[in-house]
């Protein structure tokens, strides 16, 4: 069955354009994959302890957990940890089958 990935991402204030970047290269190697972008939503600024941040949720759609799992997995995604980590404030992801 398919797998259908909510991912809540918080991008740090001033780091949108690296944000960018990682978001576009990841989707490449998410394709690689199989997974389709079912869509993205981009919400409003929150301001959290440490600052304002932008925030987005993506919905996926991976062919499967396998899938899914092989790309959290992906050399070429673990490589871009430091500009995930650069970018990237905070992430909440939720799985559910379809």
């Amino acid at each position: 069955p398919n797998v259908v990935v909510t991912a809540r991402l918080w991008v740090k204030d001033a780091r949108f354009a690296d944000f960018e970047a990682f978001e576009a290269r990841a989707f490449q190697i998410m394709a690689r994959h199989g997974a389709e972008i079912v869509r993205i939503e981009q919400d409003h600024a929150q301001v959290l302890r440490d600052g304002p941040h932008e925030n987005e949720t993506h919905v996926l759609r991976f062919p499967s957990r396998e899938a899914f799992d092989a790309y959290r997995v992906d050399p070429e995604l673990l490589e871009m940890s430091n500009l995930r980590a650069a970018c990237i404030l905070r992430t909440e992801v939720s799985l559910r089958q379809e």
